[in-house]
């Protein structure tokens, strides 16, 4: 029992001792973490119908509707116009419908009756991240057409001097270009309009239907071509009686926006099988395995090198400026496409894609506006700074 009184009493002195040092946390006693995530600023207006005798919620319907626009503008970045009307349903639904949450703060910079409307502006503070994510999410995110081009595989089959419809080396192709990480064209989208000269004319190497159909569909590049088949009987051992396949393909890789050829392909070959059907089949896989790898490896490049420019520009202090000089930059008869790659600190990395000439031209033209100063150019590069 004794023992017992000891043991609680030690006890007793063991925990008064723990809570008397115990102290105690404070929110204000812990360092503020750094700010990590990035905004970018934006000027927004909107006008919306008054609410009779509720001027309350009339303002409260202006600055919805004005923050609405602010975040519309921001989408605009990362989402083409076309996207914006034909998936607006889809937009609206996934991304309008979060506005608030994009908006870290805003101030409201005027507001007012405007005619029979009332009109409400504001400056807002946007999570351009989260916008991106979410946009991405839902497939919309503008790729980087270079690296990440729509396909569009048209391969005609021909055995024996008989057109063939078993699709053996478009199917090949298309495995191998969508494993690398390219973009395609549906094939049963094309065997709608299979029966379209235009699409026979792709197939015998006309680098215009090609393109036209490719546009149709989306597709930034074409791969037409053909695969001819010849099968014979050997007479030489140790393979007599077997039949041989003798091959020859021919691929030409178009550039939808205006027909160009990128790179032709052709090879030749011969495959011995017991049958007729086996070597014609063979010999087409050995040679369209062998230019899907090639295909794979070189479209992206190739497209690179024929018309597209990274532009850096600086200063772009809010999402107003940046707004405004995509449009600028529009305005050039030598650009068919201005992306928006990043925007950062006041950079903007525009992908740009040229319909004529070179960086070099198109650098030299930069350099005729007011306030532009090109500070390097190189074959598929520019960086300009905008002078005050």
């Amino acid at each position: 029992m004794r023992k017992l009184l000891i043991i609680s009493a030690a006890l007793s002195l063991l925990l008064y001792g723990c809570g008397g040092s115990r102290q105690e946390v404070r929110m204000n006693d812990i360092p503020a973490q750094p700010e990590t995530e990035k905004y970018v600023e934006v000027d927004a207006d909107a006008e919306v119908v008054p609410v009779p005798e509720n001027q309350l919620v009339t303002r409260r319907n202006g600055v919805d509707a004005a923050k609405k626009m602010a975040v519309e503008k921001a989408v605009g970045v990362y989402v083409t116009g076309q996207q914006m009307i034909s998936k607006s349903l889809l937009i609206s639904e996934k991304i309008f419908s979060k506005t608030t949450g994009y908006i870290k703060d805003y101030t409201v910079t005027s507001e007012g009756m405007n005619g029979l409307f009332w009109k409400t502006g504001i400056h807002a503070k946007i999570r351009m991240g989260d916008i991106k994510t979410d946009i991405d999410a839902l497939d919309l995110l503008i790729k980087t057409t270079a690296g990440n081009p729509r396909v569009m595989v048209v391969i005609g089959e021909v055995v024996d001097g008989v057109a063939q419809n078993t699709g053996s080396a478009e199917t090949l192709i298309s495995g191998t270009l969508l494993d690398a990480g390219y973009k395609l064209v549906d094939q049963s989208q094309l065997e709608e309009i299979n029966g379209e000269d235009a699409l026979k004319a792709a197939a015998a190497g006309d680098e215009k239907a090609a393109a036209k159909i490719g546009k149709r569909f989306g597709a930034d590049v074409a791969v037409i071509g053909k695969i001819t088949v010849s099968t014979r009987a050997m007479d030489i051992e140790p393979y007599k009686g077997w039949i041989s396949g003798i091959a020859e393909l021919n691929i030409k890789v178009v550039k939808t926006t205006n027909g160009d050829v990128l790179m032709v392909y052709s090879k030749t070959g011969n495959v011995p099988d017991i049958s007729k059907e086996g070597a014609a089949a063979s010999i087409s896989k050995r040679l369209s395995s062998g230019a899907s790898k090639e295909l794979a490896a070189s479209i992206g490049p190739k497209l690179v090198e024929s018309n597209f420019i990274k532009l850096i520009v600086s200063p772009l202090p809010d999402l107003n400026a940046l707004e405004k000089t995509k449009k600028w930059l529009k305005t050039f008869e030598s650009l068919t496409d201005v992306v928006v790659r990043s925007y950062d600190e006041g950079t903007a990395e525009f992908e740009v894609e040229l319909a004529y000439g070179s960086a070099l031209d198109f650098a030299a033209k930069l350099q005729t506006g007011k306030g532009v100063k090109v500070t390097e150019a190189g074959g598929h590069s520019i960086t300009a700074v905008l002078e005050k």
